[in-house]
């Protein structure tokens, strides 16, 4: 019987490549792939933050306190929060293999929404302080 050679199996070369990539400090593409795909649930984080910094302002005039009372600072961190980690996760997970480059970024990802909801939830925790000194 004769042996599948690694030509003959895409998956595994892709693989090996990688972690050739890997040793060197660099991402292969199956890396990149990873890195692009996981992007996507961070790039989803950063739209929900922009939505936060548009609807706030929105939200502070319908309760009558007033868009000049917003948390300018507090939504600017939220939207840098995931593209930070992400940046973060894509350094860290330079010298590793595959699946440990997609932990880290799966890690980085509950990161970025567990700081993400500590935004929301600051804001709430200001918001009664806002409306008092507005009155």
């Amino acid at each position: 019987m004769a042996s599948v050679s690694d030509a003959e199996n895409p998956i595994e070369e892709a693989v090996a490549d990688d972690a050739r990539e890997a040793k060197r400090g660099r991402y292969g593409w199956l890396s990149l792939i990873v890195a692009a795909v996981l992007g996507l649930f961070y790039a989803y984080d950063v739209w929900e933050a922009v939505g936060n910094m548009i609807n706030l302002p929105a939200f502070y005039d319908s309760i009558g306190v007033g868009s000049k009372h917003v948390p300018w600072w507090l939504l600017w961190i939220g939207v840098l929060i995931p593209v930070v980690v992400f940046l973060l996760a894509f350094v860290i997970g330079r010298r590793r293999n595959i699946g440990e480059k997609a932990v880290v970024f799966i890690v980085g990802l509950a990161l970025a929404a567990g700081l993400g909801i500590g935004v929301l939830a600051l804001e709430d925790v200001l918001r009664p302080v806002v409306v008092v000194v507005q009155n």
